[in-house]
């Protein structure tokens, strides 16, 4: 019997549950030291945790401490005022590349962009492009989210986002690395929160913690008072409607907006081969400050020219230049050397 209880405490120090001591605690690496997920990639101040070679994303296991450098467009986070987001957002959360705002990630229309990201990033699959053009939009300037043409976002890399480490299980095993990344990628942040889930997993006995039903129920909802949302718990009472912070805080905006004007824009109607945009209001803003516009929808491009008859080929009417009405290359099956010259010319472009 005291032979299980010395395994069990060898087991135990080996997931990294024992406590340490003053001695033992871990010091974060320094400038030059080696970093890795096994403590969440993190390093000692004004440092950050980058691949021996950032060039080979295939190596993202381990790192070394450098200095911490500025995406593009950003500034230092201590400079930044982070929009007040949602609590609860109905796809992900993001970061923004910056490394210093959280926020739901914008959706396919949505407005993203703006000086240093502070107008959102987008989801996966999105790529944040300018209204007008075949470009990806780039601080400061204010872009859409939407699928550009030719350019698939990796789902699990974007060299935009900073260098995020932390642990994933993996065939029951903890799996520790680093990625580039503005999305929640991780579910542990280091090696030993990791872990622990593990042993707490492997050690969980059905009906231990089970809450006692017979015990009073007790929800938190909130109301607004005096100007701002104040939540209470409250014992569960099924006449009474529960309101979370999100919706207090709605309530809370559009009472403040409730005697203000926006002016009329109308929408404008877009060309078959575009789609419109969502307005865009800033927080604590009660009118949108970009209108709807329309943008390109190249997910309606033809991705190569269409297959004629014979004896004809696709020769190019327009060349497409991402603005609504000649988004896309068109074409028209033609006689061959109908136009001579223009066939070859085709030919080479396409």
């Amino acid at each position: 019997m005291q032979t299980d209880w010395v395994l069990l405490w060898l087991w135990t120090c080996w997931l990294g549950l024992c406590c340490p001591t003053e001695g033992q605690k871990r010091v974060r690496p320094g400038l030059g030291q080696e970093c890795d997920g096994t403590f969440g990639g993190r390093c000692d101040t004004n440092l950050t945790c980058l691949p021996d070679d950032v060039y080979d994303t295939n190596e993202a296991g381990s790192g070394v401490c450098r200095p911490a450098t500025l995406a593009p467009g950003c500034i230092p986070c201590s400079e930044v005022k982070c929009p007040r987001g949602k609590r609860t957002c109905r796809t992900t959360r993001v970061t923004d590349p910056c490394g210093c705002c959280s926020d739901c990630a914008r959706q396919r229309g949505q407005v993203c962009g703006g000086p240093h990201w502070e107008r959102g990033y987008c989801d996966w699959g999105l790529t944040c492009a300018l209204f007008l053009g075949q470009e990806r939009a780039m601080p400061p300037q204010t872009g859409v989210c939407k699928v550009l043409p030719g350019r698939r976002p990796d789902a699990l890399a974007d060299p935009l986002c900073p260098w995020v480490w932390g642990c994933n299980v993996r065939v029951g095993n903890c799996d520790c690395y680093g990625v580039q990344t503005c999305h929640g990628y991780f579910s542990y942040h280091s090696l030993e929160d990791c872990r622990k889930s593990l042993w707490e997993f492997q050690y969980y006995i059905p009906g231990e913690d089970e809450p006692d039903k017979e015990k009073t129920c007790w929800e938190k909802s909130c109301e607004v008072e005096e100007g701002q949302c104040m939540c209470y718990w409250r014992i569960c009472n099924s006449h009474i409607p529960l309101v979370s912070k999100e919706a207090c805080e709605d309530q809370l905006r559009r009472g403040k907006c409730y005697n203000v004007s926006c002016p009329e824009v109308p929408l404008p109607s877009c060309p078959s081969d575009s789609f419109l945009s969502e307005p865009y209001t800033p927080p604590d803003h009660c009118c949108p400050l970009l209108p709807a516009a329309c943008t390109c929808n190249f997910e309606t491009c033809p991705s190569k020219p269409p297959r004629c008859p014979p004896g004809q080929y696709a020769h190019r009417l327009t060349r497409g230049n991402g603005r609504p009405g000649t988004c896309c290359r068109r074409y028209l099956c033609v006689p061959r050397q109908s136009q001579p010259g223009t066939e070859k010319r085709d030919e080479e472009e396409d």
